[in-house]
């Protein structure tokens, strides 16, 4: 009497097909932003040097991508594929076989770094973006990031403050638990995606040969080496950057009014995105942040 064998689950009826997916998902959307995302950070490192519309270079390049016409539909296409190549590699993470107690040998350290280091990313992307920019207060933590503040030269709220390297050095320059978290996420990232690479021509068959694989390996360490460098020119421009020196005085009162009260400071920014808000209205909202004075304070 034979026994029907139970079906197979879709993670093996359609393993060959999921496993390229999986790799072209990390290597073409979430991998080239990050190319992009780490060098025009690296931006940082030029400080508030002017470029030629007048803002600094770093400012220069993300008010570029703020302008782009399809950013929603870039932003929904990443995360789309964050989240599907999250969920299958929590999949293979956790039914993948490793034998680094028994064999010792670089293959199974790579393959056990890139799951260790796939987690240690997805939890820093979540991290990364909902404090910097769903503005989300996580145990007290809360570095806010916006393109623009919303301060006129005359002192009352408005619009067109260029934030971004404030607000990016202000949230680097917190605590140094920051520095460390950053350090452990964005070195995850990026070599995640780096031996991600190298993997990924093995599973697509484009490295067939122990040569091939070996030269394809020394240009994904190229690859990785100069990442870090653009996230370490960023770290250091951020780091470096001084917020007494180097703000304005409409930069400082839009920093100081987001980490004096900062859901007030936010439902009055989107007030302002609106156009919805009228005189006796700001002044409630700026008699509830504390008014302009003692902006110095924000620094503390």
């Amino acid at each position: 009497m034979s026994v029907d064998a139970p079906p197979a689950s879709p993670f093996a009826r359609y393993h060959f097909l999921l496993r390229r997916l999986h790799s072209l998902s990390g290597i073409l959307p979430v991998g080239l932003f990050v190319c992009m995302h780490l060098f025009t950070n690296a931006q940082m490192i030029w400080g508030q040097e002017e470029g030629p519309d007048g803002h600094s270079v770093f400012q220069h390049e993300v008010d570029f991508i703020h302008s782009m016409p399809a950013l929603l539909f870039i932003e929904i296409a990443l995360w789309a594929s964050i989240g599907f190549h999250a969920v299958l590699g929590f999949y293979y993470t956790f039914t993948g076989k490793h034998n680094v107690q028994h064999y010792k040998y670089k293959d199974n350290w790579r393959y056990t770094l890139q799951r260790i280091t796939g987690i240690l990313a997805l939890i820093f992307i979540f991290l990364h973006i909902a404090t910097l920019r769903w503005r989300w207060d996580i145990f007290g933590w809360f570095t806010p990031f916006w393109a623009h503040g919303f301060a006129t030269d005359d002192g009352i709220v408005g619009h067109k403050t260029p934030m971004s390297l404030p607000y990016t050095a202000y949230a680097l320059q917190v605590s140094w638990l920051v520095v460390l978290f950053y350090l452990i996420g964005v070195m995850s990232v990026v070599y995640h995606w780096a031996n991600g690479l190298w993997t990924a021509a093995i599973s697509w068959g484009i490295t067939t040969s122990e040569a091939a694989m070996k030269r394809w390996g020394y240009a994904c360490a190229g690859l990785f080496l100069a990442l870090t460098v653009f996230f370490l020119a960023a770290m250091g421009g951020a780091i470096r950057y001084d917020l007494y020196e180097h703000t304005t005085a409409d930069q400082k009162l839009v920093l100081a009014l987001s980490v004096k009260n900062k859901e007030l400071a936010s439902e009055l920014g989107e007030l302002i995105e609106e156009d919805e808000l009228t005189d006796p209205e700001l002044k409630e909202y700026l008699e509830a942040l504390g008014g302009l004075s003692e902006i110095d304070e924000a620094f503390d």
